[in-house]
């Protein structure tokens, strides 16, 4: 009786393995996959990926290609729900995705996402300062004095950055929060500094020049047609390092004129800091530059970057909500971009006057959906930099 009823169980074990998966073991679909760390060593660059635990998942697969049509991948596995990939080539840009697996079944694969490995770092031995750039439509946008005004200031108080890039900012011109001065404005644009970090430079006289008078290094640069930048050389209180800061706004639209304008205003842009800043200082580049990377006439990054500039963005060893697109729309719901994250706001610094230590979106989110008010139709972008 005992052998008849272990070769019944015996069975019983065989017709059960030989069932297909079924809706309670096949996994469910990943979800949004992030990249939240990068790093560089030598020619050898690395990226970290993290993505929520999946039901049903005992592991998972990633799939990686240098095509974002996934072609030829290399197939990775993790049995946690994040995954550092090592041994890629620097400044290349890497697409994943990931799906969930449990012993024979298998899920469907996350959403397609990509990020470029950081393509080159300076010793970043020097000052760290924290910048935000922030469009705040204080004019053309309703609700500024009643509404809006509040949460935008509580953002940057959030944050507390050392150097603030405000555009459509007119509202609050002359009215920096406690704390900060004000460098420079034009046309909305404008400069905050935090004063116990830093003061703005002077110009000097040549010796024995008694007419000479000192003045402060800033002012604002006309781009072409109503479109300005205004840009300031702040002195760190505690090293006298000497660092210039613009803050920008190029024309707004997605035609390929729009783009051709904005490509020309940052050539004009560009050409006017190397005549400011002959002793070429550090400049950090902040701004609503109304185009991104996913846009195939993104022409004003082929002129930052034929003179070593380069997104913060793609330089950043830690990242936070990079596919929630800087620019929000006032939507509750977040807008997100899955291929790359499609921000129109940007930092652009030179790789080799530094490193960049992180890039956030700096959205005030809780639960998934935005928190109300919302200050403004762009969320702030909060980077780190480690200068020389």
């Amino acid at each position: 009786m005992r052998s008849a009823l272990g070769g019944l169980a015996a069975a019983l074990l065989l017709l059960v393995a030989a069932q297909p998966a079924t809706a309670s073991t096949t996994p469910a679909q990943v979800g949004l996959v992030s990249f939240t760390r990068a790093s560089l060593s030598g020619d050898s660059a690395t990226l970290t990926l993290d993505w929520g635990d999946t039901a049903r998942a005992r592991s998972y697969q990633i799939f990686m290609s240098r095509s974002y049509s996934m072609s030829s991948p290399k197939v990775l596995s993790s049995t946690s729900s994040t995954r550092t990939v090592t041994g890629l080539v620097r400044g290349v840009s890497y697409f994943f995705q990931v799906r969930a697996v449990n012993g024979g079944a298998v899920g469907s694969k996350s959403s397609r996402v990509g990020h470029t490995t950081i393509r080159s770092q300076g010793a970043g031995g020097g000052s760290t300062y924290r910048v935000m750039t922030y469009n705040l439509c204080s004019e053309k946008c309703s609700g500024w004095a009643t509404t809006r005004k509040a949460p935008a200031l509580a953002r940057i108080a959030a944050f507390k950055p050392d150097v603030v890039a405000l555009q459509e900012a007119g509202r609050l011109a002359l009215s920096p929060p406690t704390g900060y001065g004000q460098a420079a404005y034009k046309s909305a644009k404008m400069l905050w500094f935090n004063g116990n970090r830093f003061k703005v430079a002077m110009t000097t006289c040549p010796a024995g020049d008694a007419s000479c008078m000192p003045a402060l290094r800033s002012g604002w640069i006309a781009l072409g047609g109503t479109r300005y930048a205004v840009w300031a050389e702040l002195v760190d209180l505690d090293t006298e390092k000497s660092t210039v800061f613009v803050s920008v706004h190029t024309t707004p639209g997605k035609s390929d004129e729009a783009a051709l304008l904005r490509r020309d205003e940052t050539l004009v842009l560009v050409r006017a800091l190397a005549k400011l800043n002959p002793e070429q200082r550090p400049v950090v580049y902040a701004g609503d530059f109304n185009s991104h990377k996913n846009r195939s006439n993104d022409y004003l990054a082929g002129v930052f970057h034929s003179r070593g500039y380069y997104d913060a963005f793609d330089l950043a060893m830690s990242l936070r909500r990079q596919h929630h697109n800087s620019y929000n729309d006032f939507s509750v719901r977040p807008v997100i971009s899955y291929k790359w994250g499609d921000h129109v706001d940007h930092v652009w610094v030179r790789p080799g006057d530094g490193k960049v230590l992180s890039w956030q979106n700096g959205a005030s989110i809780v639960d998934g959906r935005m928190v109300t008010p919302i200050p403004s139709d762009h969320s702030p972008v909060v980077v780190d930099v480690r200068l020389n």
